[in-house]
C-alpha cells in the first residue's frame, strides 16, 4: 500500500472542499430603510471599515468576505444598499432576482427619532420588497418555488410556538434595526413604550428579528454586526432576549409572543384588548404619530460633491463639457448663416 504524502493529502482535501462548495452560492444582503437613518454606517461597521461612509446615491454595492479557514476558503456576501428611503424602490429588481432569492436576507433600518415617518417607511419598503419577490418567483423556472420559499420562511418559527397560526413570515430572513437609539432613549416613556410595542408586533408578525442600535455605542453596534453576520454567514449570535422598553431591544425571530407584547396604550388609557392585526396596531400608532410621507428629493449631482472626487474622470468631464459648449456655439453660428 502506497503511503500518501502531505501534498497528496492536501490535494485530496482541496478537491473535496471544491465538491462540497460547488453548489453553494454567495449570500446576498439588502439594506433598506429610513433616509439618513444610518444604513451606510451600519454596513461599514459590519464590514469593519473605519472610514466615514459617503451618502448613498441610489443603489450602492459592496461585498464582504469571511475567511472560513485555510481548508475551507472564503465566503462572499454581496451587499446592496438602497439609498433615498422610498425614492428608488424600482431598483429593487437588481438585487432581488430568481437566482438570489434563496440566499437573500433583508435588513430594514428605521430611524427611531422620526416616529412620524416610521410606519410609512416600514410598510412602503417591505411591501415593495415583497412585490419584487413575487415578480422574481413568477420568473422562476421552478413552478414550486413559491411553496418552497414559504416552507423555508415558516421554518424560522419555532415548533409549537403559541402564535404559529397568526404569524405571517416574511418571504426571506428579515432583521429590523431601530437606529439612533442615543436620541430615542431621551424621549418620553409613553412614546418609547408605544414605539417599542409596535415594532415588536411588526417583527413578530413577520417572524423577523428586532434590535435597537446606535453608532455612538460600540456595544450596540457590535451586536448589530454579529446579528448581520449570523444572517448572511450562519455564524453564532446571542439568543438572550431584551424586551424591557427602558433598554435597547434585542429579540431574535420567534422569541417574542403577542401575549408578551401585551395590549397597547391609547391616549394614556390602557386598552385591555390585544390587537388582532397589523392594521389595528397601525391605527393605534398613527393616532399618536400621524404619518407623513418622507420628502423624496432627487439628490444633488454627485459630480459636484467633494466626497466623490475622481481627478481623472473630473478632468475628462470638464473637457467634454467645454467641447459641448463650443459645439453648441458652432451649431448656432451655422444656423444663423443658413437663415
Amino acid at each position: 500500500m502506497m503511503t500518501k504524502s502531505l501534498w497528496d493529502i492536501a490535494v485530496e482535501q482541496h478537491r473535496e472542499n471544491e465538491r462540497e462548495n460547488k453548489d453553494k452560492k454567495d449570500s446576498v444582503l439588502l439594506l433598506i430603510g429610513s433616509k439618513k437613518g444610518g444604513k451606510s454606517s451600519i454596513c461599514y461597521k459590519f464590514l469593519e471599515r473605519t472610514e466615514t461612509p459617503k451618502s448613498s446615491l441610489a443603489l450602492e454595492y459592496l461585498f464582504g468576505r469571511r475567511n472560513k479557514g485555510i481548508e475551507s476558503g472564503k465566503e462572499i456576501c454581496h451587499i446592496w444598499e438602497l439609498g433615498g428611503g422610498t425614492l428608488f424602490m424600482d431598483l429593487l429588481e437588481i438585487p432581488i432576482t430568481p437566482e438570489n432569492l434563496w440566499n437573500l436576507s433583508v435588513v430594514l433600518v428605521l430611524d427611531l427619532s422620526k416616529a412620524e415617518e416610521l410606519w410609512y417607511t416600514m410598510q412602503t419598503l417591505l411591501d415593495a420588497v415583497k412585490k419584487q419577490i413575487d415578480r422574481a418567483l413568477e420568473s422562476s423556472k421552478d413552478p414550486k418555488a413559491k411553496d418552497k420559499l414559504l416552507e423555508i420562511a415558516k421554518s424560522r418559527i419555532p415548533n409549537g410556538h403559541e402564535d404559529f397560526s397568526a404569524i405571517e413570515p416574511f418571504p426571506v430572513p428579515l432583521l429590523i434595526i431601530g437606529s439612533k437609539y442615543d436620541l430615542f432613549q431621551g424621549e418620553d416613556f409613553q412614546k418609547r413604550k408605544l414605539i417599542c410595542k409596535s415594532l415588536r408586533y411588526i417583527a413578530h408578525t413577520y417572524a423577523a428579528s428586532l434590535m435597537f442600535t446606535s453608532t455612538k455605542s460600540e456595544t450596540l453596534i457590535t451586536k448589530a454586526r454579529v446579528s448581520i453576520s449570523a444572517m448572511v454567514f450562519g455564524t453564532s449570535s446571542s439568543k438572550t432576549t431584551v424586551s424591557d422598553h427602558n433598554k435597547p431591544l434585542y429579540i431574535c425571530a420567534g422569541a417574542d409572543s403577542y401575549e408578551s407584547i401585551g395590549s397597547f396604550t391609547t391616549l394614556n388609557v390602557e386598552n385591555k384588548t390585544l390587537p388582532r392585526s397589523l392594521e389595528a396596531v397601525k391605527n393605534i400608532f398613527s393616532s399618536h404619530f400621524p404619518q407623513v410621507e418622507s420628502r423624496n428629493i432627487i439628490p444633488d449631482d454627485p459630480a459636484s460633491d467633494p466626497h466623490f472626487k475622481e481627478p481623472d474622470i473630473d478632468n475628462m468631464r470638464a473637457q467634454k463639457k467645454k467641447e459641448l459648449v463650443e459645439y453648441k456655439k458652432k451649431q448656432k453660428s451655422i444656423y444663423r448663416l443658413n437663415i
